[in-house]
């Protein structure tokens, strides 16, 4: 176990069988209620460091997100994979019931940031939020009113996926990566384009990669459109992106195992 576990109220992980969607059972102090539910993971040394908030997609929590938290950890940031969904449960793409909750998933954000500030371990320094698909909708439409937000990394995602509109979400935002597949039938890679100009419109930074016959959810192992080559790569894109802008010291691994 890593040193600073003292931290955590407790640290469970429910499985299932393979396939099915897991929720973390780890919940951190109620004082910043509503309570934010995930899983915390830490670089091997005390630091301070940054942190980095993960957000799931549309379908829930996914265990990969724990894999992926433990990548970021050994590349120098104290990263929490968040369950936004654990406080409104999860809502239908597209319906109103969804832009009813995302209020709620946006104070799971905010909440989850400013625990890991509150961390020693982080000790003020700048967040992260790295989203998936309607996680990086919902990154993109909060990071800007969030104090100490210094970067955003969009996977398969865009702006404008809550009550307000691509040009207010862009607003304001920190430096943001977009990673995006260009065969992309969920989430249409015109969805970056589209960000990538508002947010340069806006006076902000944004960079786009776009992965050629890439569809969604290229860099998560549950995903039939998995691709190992193309994963390593966002992975290592999103480390030295991160590191760039929440200007840590240490360099991160160039790619995850």
């Amino acid at each position: 176990m890593k040193p600073y576990a003292a931290f955590l109220v407790c640290c469970v992980i429910l499985l299932c069988s393979a396939g099915c969607e897991t929720k973390p059972a780890q919940e951190v102090p109620a004082e910043l209620g509503p309570g934010v539910w995930g899983v915390l993971e830490f670089p091997h040394d005390q630091g301070p460091h940054p942190g980095v908030v993960l957000l799931h997609g549309a379908v829930g929590w996914r265990p990969d997100l724990v894999d992926l938290a433990k990548f970021l950890a050994d590349s120098g940031f104290v990263a929490l994979a968040i369950d936004y969904y654990a406080e409104r449960e999860r809502t239908p793409i597209g319906s109103a019931d969804k832009l009813e909750a995302w209020p709620a998933y946006q104070a799971a954000v905010r909440n989850a940031v400013e625990y890991l500030r509150s961390l020693p371990s982080v000790a003020g320094k700048p967040v992260g939020l790295v989203g998936f698909s309607r996680g990086a909708f919902l990154a993109v439409s909060v990071a800007s009113s969030i104090p100490g937000v210094g970067a955003v990394v969009d996977f398969y995602g865009g702006g404008g996926g809550g009550p307000a509109s691509l040009e207010e979400d862009a607003r304001g935002l920190p430096p943001v990566l977009i990673l995006h597949g260009d065969a992309d039938k969920i989430v249409p890679v015109s969805f970056a384009f589209a960000l990538r100009d508002a947010v340069v419109a806006s006076g902000g930074q944004a960079e786009l990669h776009v992965y050629a016959g890439a569809g969604h959810v290229f860099n998560l192992p549950y995903s039939e459109t998995y691709s190992e080559e193309e994963a390593r790569d966002a992975h290592r894109l999103t480390v030295d992106f991160l590191h760039r802008w929440l200007a840590a010291e240490q360099a991160g691994p160039a790619e995850a195992d």
